[in-house]
């Protein structure tokens, strides 16, 4: 197991912490970034390891979306695999990140994430769902209009996170 690795599982430091270090240690780093990366996506990797790797992965490709334009393919392959919250919120803004010029790669992203968002019970999955389609939305206009009736609609659902998320959203769509 890579070093950078290990230490998501023997830190004994806690998560926010460690993630904060690993950020600052990847940085830019296409090497380093791919680690973490395929940690996340190959399906073969321990839960306990694919969830921290999720999440340096998230905050090092918000920072440096140009990272991921090489794994573009490997994300969206990756859709239909990932059955558990936390990692399909990862990759509903990993995939969000990328400008994903590639019609059918757009379509499918697209109905993944609209598709979470109905579908899954976790009001976080809803919040970060709805992120991604306002980061995709922001290159892909013709999506923003039906993005704000989907934050719209989550906010009158109720619940505290989707409100103060939705109106951040809809400020940034100036909506």
């Amino acid at each position: 197991m890579d070093p950078l690795l290990a230490r998501l599982v023997a830190s004994g430091l806690k998560y926010p912490d460690l993630a904060k270090q690993l950020v600052q240690e990847v940085r830019n780093d296409p090497g380093k970034f791919t680690i973490f990366l395929a940690a996340m996506l190959h399906p073969a990797t321990p839960a306990n390891l694919a969830r921290p790797a999720a999440g340096v992965t998230e905050k090092v490709a918000r920072r440096y979306p140009y990272l991921l334009l090489p794994h573009e393919k490997d994300l969206v392959a990756a859709l239909p695999r990932m059955q558990t919250s936390v990692m399909r919120w990862h990759l509903a803004l990993l995939l969000s990140y990328l400008p994903l010029k590639n019609d059918d790669h757009l379509a499918e992203v697209i109905q993944y994430v609209q598709d979470w968002l109905q579908t899954d019970p976790n009001k976080f999955m809803k919040v970060h769902c709805l992120q991604a389609l306002a980061n995709i939305s922001r290159n892909h206009d013709w999506l923003q209009q039906e993005t704000i009736l989907l934050i719209k609609t989550e906010m009158a659902k109720g619940g505290a996170a989707a409100n103060a998320k939705g109106r951040k959203l809809l400020k940034q769509l100036h909506a």
